[in-house]
């Protein structure tokens, strides 16, 4: 216990040491502030985006009910808004939401054309990224962590307290191991802070989800201590040392993570996706070129649910003609879609693989599906757009094709979006990845430590 005061006494004295963490903190705690505001800023949007909506199908409520020629306005020029609504987490785990859209609008026309011509999202920032937790844990705290351990045997050696330490016990690294491990301590107490801070600060709740992250955040800060504990067991120059660090910290966060996201490029095979939209467009085209009755004709026996008594096209121009050409606009692209998301996903499950190799990418991984801010929520966002884009049709159809008018009643019943996040945890793989790692500079460690003694 007293070696422990005096740790903690020597540590506070250190104007370093008491600089970096009072730094670390507030940095997280300005990110967590960020990050809510620029949340409920996404929320107000998004109520403005249901606002003007709402005020649309107002206009057109006033003429109903609508004749179904009239209702085939509506569905042309009305949009309807889809919205990927974020976590809590999100506010503090950005993820990939920067590089994906997650609010647009779809209409009754082709649905693979309309996602095309969607925004981004934030393309400013997609360069450099943002300011959230996830990067100050992922990329920051293992610098930090250097920082405040990395050097500890040298700092010893330098202040010659180090031969006196360990001419007082028997075994030295048991020494320096206790040091590193109220150095470790005191970093735990810290983040478990922030993660409070992040109960009060946000909509964030202390739950089961919140325990997980606590768990892969403590396993991740273990693993980085395990590093610099290997590193400080060969006992070579600080500078030896820092260059190792630093070494190994590029390849984790850098080398490893550039290589991995070159390799899923290759696989996503991004202009087979524009030349599936090209091949859309062209069928769209061509459809006011061809016979319209027979491909109307072509579409109720493909479809008979539609059929109606009367199959005849009576004018030169029938929505029941024109959705229909949009509808199989989108099934002849459907095998082409279905290979982009499944290149996708295999892209996705290969940064999984490389994952294994470093701390940084597994808890990248890690956090962003805590948050359902990845790769997989961004693929089921797109995946309920088009059963939601299913919906709108199957819905309108029975106007156009029955010949319904459409009345008053008939717009509370027009189908509403409502993202499902993906409820899928990754936390045992995460701490067991976390773990090898440990064991494996463990491993390095013990080697070392019986070279060094003999």
């Amino acid at each position: 216990m007293k070696f422990i005061q005096f740790e903690l006494r020597l540590l506070w004295q250190n104007k370093l040491f008491k600089w970096l963490m009072l730094a670390y903190l507030l940095t997280a705690v300005l990110a967590i502030i960020w990050g809510q505001i620029g949340l409920q800023r996404e929320y107000q949007q998004r109520t403005i985006s249901e606002v003007n909506y709402q005020a649309e199908l107002a206009d057109y409520q006033k003429d109903a009910p609508l004749v179904p020629y009239d209702s085939g306005y509506m569905s042309y020029y009305q949009f309807h808004p889809v919205w990927q609504k974020p976590s809590a987490w999100s506010a503090l785990i950005h993820g990939e939401r920067s590089e994906a859209a997650t609010h647009t609008r779809v209409r009754l026309l082709g649905l693979q054309s309309q996602l095309s011509n969607t925004a981004t999202g934030n393309i400013a920032a997609m360069p450099i990224g943002k300011l959230d937790l996830s990067f100050i844990w992922i990329y920051l705290m293992p610098l930090l962590i250097a920082a405040l351990s990395l050097n500890l045997l040298a700092e010893e050696k330098a202040s010659g307290r180090w031969s006196l330490l360990a001419s007082q016990v028997a075994n030295s690294g048991m020494l320096l191991t206790k040091k590193m491990l109220i150095a470790a301590g005191l970093l735990a107490v810290v983040n478990i802070v922030i993660l409070l801070a992040a109960v009060v600060l946000t909509d964030i709740r202390l739950n089961g989800l919140w325990w997980q992250i606590a768990a892969v955040l403590l396993a991740y800060q273990l693993c980085w201590f395990l590093i610099t504990g290997w590193i400080i067991s060969l006992q070579r120059t600080a500078i030896f040392n820092s260059l190792l660090f630093i070494s190994l910290w590029i390849v984790f966060a850098f080398v490893l993570p550039g290589l991995a996201y070159l390799y899923q490029t290759q696989q996503q095979q991004p202009a087979e996706h524009v030349s599936m939209l090209f091949d859309q467009r062209e069928y769209m085209h061509d459809s006011w070129d061809r016979d319209k009755q027979a491909d109307f004709d072509a579409y109720l026996q493909d479809y008979p649910q539609w059929a109606i008594t009367e199959a005849t096209l009576q004018q030169s121009f029938d929505w029941r003609w024109y959705y229909a050409m949009q509808h199989m606009s989108d099934v002849i692209v459907a095998g082409a879609v279905a290979q982009f998301r499944e290149s996708r996903l295999n892209s996705h499950q290969i940064g999984n693989k490389v994952a294994w190799l470093s701390p940084v990418m597994r808890l990248q991984y890690s956090m962003n599906r805590f948050a359902d801010t990845d790769m997989l929520a961004s693929q089921a966002f797109l995946d309920q757009i088009g059963d939601y884009h299913q919906q709108l049709r199957k819905y309108f159809f029975n106007f156009y094709f029955f010949d319904k008018p459409f009345t008053e009643d008939d717009f509370a019943d027009i189908p509403q979006f409502d993202y499902q996040p993906i409820n899928q945890s990754n936390t045992a793989k995460t701490l067991i990845n976390l773990m090898l790692i440990g064991l494996f500079f463990i491993g390095l460690m013990t080697l070392q430590t019986r070279r060094n003694r003999g």
